[in-house]
């Protein structure tokens, strides 16, 4: 007889995080371990506590787009369309991770004692947006005075959409977020493209 195939540990978390999400810190461990096919022993064995497999489920990562600020600005697409793409790669990390909050927040752990980390995500973000802008800045490809300062406002504008979007829903962060993170670049910042070098014609003699 073959021996029952063990279950993975990303399979537990991606288990606990969906049913603790559906169900809020309430959630009983037994409908976790029917989600997995296993018995509820089983899972204590593996996890230990309830609390312990919830901190481990829902903890915050850091944010994904500090891979596209990290080599800084690039030389073959212009400064706002960078810097959209890399907020709006934030803005999916921001949707999946404002509802671990809210259920760590609310659970028997606390806020801050689940989501204690060395450099929380946010402070993250705002660093690496802060280098990246600070490269742009001394590369003379933006006209910008505080890049610290630039960094904080994009980040925390699009938090409280993210933050109202899942409290109120689409009423409570009215338009699309591509459009407004677009005229706020646009206000915190002006690119200056290097201007071209003008090419020296030769100068055609008169005829005699």
């Amino acid at each position: 007889m073959s021996r029952p195939q063990r279950v993975l540990d990303p399979e537990i978390d991606a288990a606990a995080r969906a049913v603790f999400l559906e169900q809020g810190p309430s959630a009983p461990l037994q409908d976790i371990a029917k989600r997995l096919g296993i018995s509820q022993a089983a899972l204590l064995h593996r996890v230990g506590t309830k609390e312990a497999l919830m901190a481990r489920a829902l903890r915050p990562v850091p944010p994904s787009a500090l891979a596209l600020l990290e080599p800084g600005p690039r030389d073959d697409s212009a400064i706002e369309a960078q810097l959209l793409e890399a907020l709006l790669h934030h803005r999916d990390f921001l949707r999946q991770l404002v509802p671990w909050l809210f259920v760590l927040h609310y659970s028997a752990l606390g806020g801050a004692r689940a989501m204690h980390l060395e450099t929380p995500p946010p402070v993250a973000l705002r660093e690496g947006l802060t280098r990246w802008l600070t490269r742009a800045k001394q590369a003379g490809r933006v006209d910008l005075a505080a890049p610290r300062l630039a960094a904080e406002a994009l980040c925390g504008a699009l938090e409280a959409r993210c933050f109202n979007a899942h409290v109120g829903g689409a009423t409570y962060a009215p338009g699309e977020d591509e459009a407004v993170l677009r005229q706020l670049i646009r206000v915190l910042l002006t690119p200056r493209e290097a201007p071209a070098r003008a090419r020296k014609t030769p100068l055609k003699r008169k005829p005699r």
